[in-house]
């Protein structure tokens, strides 16, 4: 039963770090830049949740549906208004800006919502429910739930839309792309909404297991981790790389310290990336010199 549990509780975390590592893996497939912002930006998605509700007095439902919205469109302006006109820079000037996203984001909350944490509102009434002697939460239900969601529209979007196999085209080939008629642009926009989003779900399913605070967004190491984990190319790989983080940090919690759970963690990392560079689900790449 112990190992039951671990998997009740492994899998939902591992699916929330799942979802972190879908849009930095999106973004970094389409533009190919690392977003070192994107925590910052799940963090503002839920504090828009929490100002539509303190200062407008709106219902929650409409509040999470604005944050939606507006993570869309701050994702738009993020690339067209920073990093679209910064792609023909060296690729360390882009990962600067997305450091400087992320740092100002995270200290323009600190200063306008304080350093103390917000309560933030779950989306169901969390229960508990045993099934022999394992115990499962509706919150992890609706984690499960709501990630195997997504994964699945994201494949069969790729999958079987002209939309996104042009994205996956302008990503695999962008000079290719153009060629045929695919407006690299368009799609790099596109690809800056759609991780927005994710983010702003991410921000609904974590925010009320995690402490809302300026500092939330740091937890995106452990996105960055999944996708490292699953192959930082593959889509699939970021739910699998997820899962498998959840799993060990669980296991290391309880059968070891919860202390520990994190070292664990990150020692399982950097022993992938010396034996496994490429990741579960990565393609290992020969480079011409």
């Amino acid at each position: 039963m112990d190992m039951l549990q671990i998997v009740a509780n492994g899998v939902p975390a591992g699916m929330m770090y799942g979802l972190v590592a879908l849009g930095i893996v999106l973004i970094h497939n389409g533009t190919n830049v690392v977003h070192f912002g994107y925590g910052e930006q799940i963090t503002l998605s839920a504090y828009i949740v929490v100002i539509s509700q303190v200062i407008f007095h709106v219902p929650f439902w409409l509040a999470c549906l604005i944050s939606l919205g507006l993570s869309a469109l701050f994702g738009l302006a993020i690339y067209l208004g920073i990093l679209g006109p910064l792609r023909r820079t060296p690729l360390i000037v882009q990962v600067i800006a997305t450091l400087a996203i992320g740092l100002g984001i995270r200290e323009g909350l600190r200063a306008f919502m304080g350093s103390d944490p917000w309560p933030f509102p779950a989306l169901v009434a969390n229960q508990v429910y045993e099934l022999h002697g394992v115990f499962i939460t509706t919150a992890n239900i609706v984690v499960v739930t709501v990630s195997i969601v997504i994964a699945a529209l994201l494949f069969l979007f790729f999958r079987f839309s002209r939309y996104g196999h042009a994205i996956l085209a302008a990503c695999e080939s962008p000079r290719g792309a153009s060629i045929v008629g695919i407006s690299v642009t368009q799609v790099s926009a596109a690809i800056w909404v759609l991780a927005s989003v994710l983010a702003a779900v991410a921000a609904l399913l974590m925010a009320p297991v995690l402490t809302l605070s300026p500092d939330m967004g740091l937890m995106a190491i452990k996105g960055f981790c999944a996708a490292i984990l699953g192959g930082f190319a593959s889509l699939p790989g970021a739910i699998v790389g997820g899962v498998l983080l959840g799993l060990i940090e669980t296991a290391a919690g309880y059968y070891i310290s919860t202390a520990t759970k994190d070292m664990v963690a990150y020692g399982a990392l950097i022993a992938m990336v010396m034996f496994m560079p490429q990741g579960l689900l990565g393609k290992r790449r020969l480079k011409k010199v």
